[in-house]
């Protein structure tokens, strides 16, 4: 894929998959039954008055509209704020929202929430590319 080549959800998608596969720290979601849908938007998003750029992001979806929406999770990658990213900065950009799934296994049944940031980002990030990766 070249770093100017439109992203679609489904090569969204696909690198998702692998990582899950590849990634040690996310084995958790590759041995449960989590469901995870994956967006793409044309729009830009930007939080604090307009002064951070948001890549993506990694939303819960309600128990009450699971009935529509037979996903447990949504991440969302804003197209226009990483049409300069390389690759490797998009499989990075994944690899974080990915680390937002968080699953409690100890009940009966799987139980879902949204893991927050230990710091702006995730410490095995930082440890392999850097607080500033995406850069």
């Amino acid at each position: 894929m070249n770093r100017h080549e439109i992203r679609r959800d489904k090569d969204i998608a696909k690198i998702s998959r692998r990582l899950i596969r590849e990634k040690a720290d996310l084995s958790e979601i590759k041995n449960s039954n989590v469901k995870i849908g994956y967006l793409t938007s044309q729009e830009e998003k930007k939080t604090g008055h307009g002064i951070k750029t948001v890549f993506a992001d990694c939303r819960l979806v309600p128990d009450n509209m699971q009935w529509i929406c037979h996903y447990h999770f949504l991440i969302t990658v804003y197209l226009p704020n990483i049409s300069e990213f390389t690759d490797e900065q998009l499989e990075i950009l994944l690899w974080h929202e990915l680390k937002h799934i968080g699953i409690d296994c100890d009940s009966d049944e799987e139980k879902y929430f949204l893991v927050p940031h230990d710091i702006e980002e995730f410490h095995e990030i930082i440890e392999k590319f850097g607080l500033n990766w995406s850069d």
